[in-house]
């Protein structure tokens, strides 16, 4: 009879995803239970932007998913866009697209650094890093920002694009294609890497659907739910693509979506640049007065569903109805890193060099838990 034995995984270890740490139970080499211990980045970000004015609290958007920050700001920027009850013009929205695109490009590209290394494969990081540091170079030259761009704006984009930018985009766009077709010749069919992958982590669509998964998470068990679909936000309407998704719901599978994603991610920045109006308004001036309403914001993120609701309502006199009265982000890491996690691990047989595989197909974003 083995005797059950409690170890603490993270927040500092190469198989952590992050400022994270996981407590398990341990039977042999067998994990019986997992549960997540948060809190190593809490700022309050939610509370903090209930004090500043609702035009400075975009600053702090990104920081809450360091890795996909242009998202948060997007979903930001769609709630108060419903307070304000405006549109921004058709250009800003091919812009949103674009940078979005590029933002979920970024975010993949990173999660290759955080999941092939774990497991020994750093040539893939080498590829995967390579790529994404051309597409930091291209945010830094339309918004003059490498990590936090605080372009997206209510009622448009922050500023115009520059004179060049569909040359630059498309030059960018040829130079990571061919390094992400070495990713996937190179790490996604690599036998070693199939191996250690398939069969491990299973998830059924219905079990993935009552527990909260949303984006790769979800698709990855074959459930074909995409917000850029179904609400058609900014541009998305008038442009056509495919939703990657999964059949078996295992490790292999969410990391198939995630390669499948980057390729869709381009093919999506190509229609956008041809169809993009390059004349015109690129954004409305807002009033500094914040009125009285609510607004939710809905996107897609790299990571899944990303939501902000925005309440406006009078409340401290001396704001001058500057600041927003409520703020609330619900981010998709914490149902993976919860629920989802804890339920694969119940219900498989996940052993402790498992979990690297496990958790990084999950994709977490620690800074979303300690908002």
């Amino acid at each position: 009879m083995s005797k059950a034995l409690t170890i603490f995984l993270g927040p500092q270890h190469p198989g952590a995803p992050g400022n994270v740490a996981f407590k398990l139970v341990l039977d042999g080499e067998r994990v019986v239970d997992i549960d997540l211990i948060p809190g190593f980045l809490h700022r309050g970000f939610e509370k903090m932007m209930e004090y500043r004015r609702w035009d400075m609290d975009l600053v702090m958007c990104p920081r809450i998913c360091v890795e996909d920050p242009d998202h948060v700001e997007l979903s930001y920027t769609h709630a108060m866009e419903q307070i304000f009850d405006i549109e921004p013009p058709e250009k800003a929205k091919y812009i949103r697209v674009i940078i979005a695109e590029f933002s979920r490009l970024a975010s993949h590209l990173l999660w290759m650094m955080h999941f092939a290394g774990p497991i020994a494969a750093r040539y893939a990081t080498s590829w995967a890093i390579a790529a994404r540091e051309e597409i930091l170079k291209w945010f830094d030259y339309v918004t003059g920002h490498r990590i936090y761009h605080h372009y997206i704006f209510p009622g448009g984009v922050r500023w115009n694009i520059p004179g060049d930018f569909e040359e630059k985009t498309l030059k960018v766009l040829k130079v990571i294609e061919p390094l992400i077709k070495d990713l996937d010749r190179g790490f996604f069919h690599h036998p070693i890497f199939i191996k250690r992958a398939q069969g491990v982590g299973r998830l059924k669509a219905s079990d993935a659907i009552r527990l909260g998964a949303t984006g790769p998470n979800l698709r990855g068990s074959g459930v074909q739910y995409d917000l850029r679909k179904s609400l058609r936000y900014d541009a998305y309407g008038e442009i056509d693509f495919e939703i990657p998704h999964g059949e078996y719901g295992d490790a292999y599978d969410r990391a198939l979506v995630r390669l499948r994603e980057m390729y869709t991610s381009i093919y999506i920045i190509r229609q956008a640049l041809e169809k993009m109006p390059y004349e015109g308004p690129y954004r409305w001036k807002l009033p500094p007065t914040l009125p009285i309403g609510e607004g939710i914001g809905r996107v897609e993120s790299a990571r899944g569903e990303f939501v902000a609701h925005i309440i406006s309502a009078p409340s401290n006199p001396l704001s001058r109805s500057l600041t927003p009265y409520r703020i609330k982000f619900r981010g998709p890491t914490m149902p993976h890193l919860t629920t989802i996690l804890k339920h694969i691990v119940a219900n498989e047989e996940i052993t402790v060099a498992d979990l690297p595989i496990l958790i990084g197909s999950l994709d977490p974003c620690p800074p979303d838990i300690d908002r």
